[in-house]
């Protein structure tokens, strides 16, 4: 009951006060503990925030898996809004797990990889992995190039776009017309679509 308090308290100080607040004795009155207490849990401050972007991770991975169900659905019909889904998710996910905590996210981002949570949960329901699945859509929508090739310029154009969004302008990955230059270099790279 202590440890969830002292994540919740960490929690709650990064929604209402901001990550400027946040210091383990400030948890600590939150939380309603001592910091002694505290201290008998976790080693600092880097530790709590570690345990919260957990949870996140695991609450951002849930609601991946519920919206790759429309994501398919979309598959079948459009390459151009299977896309613009799939870029909508990634954006959504990143802006969540980077506004908690901007200058620990910015640290430690490379810890806290959503598509191995994602592909964690999906395949332990028998789905296939998020590699897989474009690899397999992109073969079934007949677009340019060796179906291999094409899913990891996809996976890598897409995520080194936005985490370098992320890194020099996060406010970009919330901006429609971002992503919609982004969709656009996609669909050129796939299917030779222009505007």
């Amino acid at each position: 009951m202590t440890v969830d308090a002292i994540q919740q308290a960490c929690l709650q100080i990064l929604r209402n006060e901001g990550a400027e607040r946040l210091t383990t004795q400030r948890i600590a009155d939150v939380a309603g503990v001592n910091i002694a207490s505290l201290y008998q849990y976790f080693p600092g401050k880097e530790a709590i925030l570690s345990e919260v972007y957990d949870a996140l991770l695991e609450e951002l991975a849930d609601n991946a898996r519920r919206r790759f169900r429309d994501i398919q659905a979309l598959s079948s019909n459009s390459v151009r809004d299977t896309l613009a889904a799939i870029i909508a998710l990634e954006c959504e996910q990143l802006l969540a797990l980077q506004k908690l905590d901007p200058e620990f996210f910015r640290e430690y981002q490379h810890s806290f990889d959503i598509h191995q949570r994602v592909n964690t949960l999906t395949q332990s329901l028998n789905n296939p992995s998020w590699e897989e699945w474009l690899e397999d859509w992109l073969l079934s929508k007949h677009c340019r190039g060796t179906p291999a090739l094409r899913s990891v310029l996809v996976r890598q154009t897409l995520r080194g776009n936005l985490r370098q969004a992320l890194s020099e302008e996060p406010a970009l990955l919330a901006d429609p017309n971002y992503r919609e230059e982004l969709l656009q270099l996609l669909l050129a790279y796939l299917t030779g679509e222009n505007r």
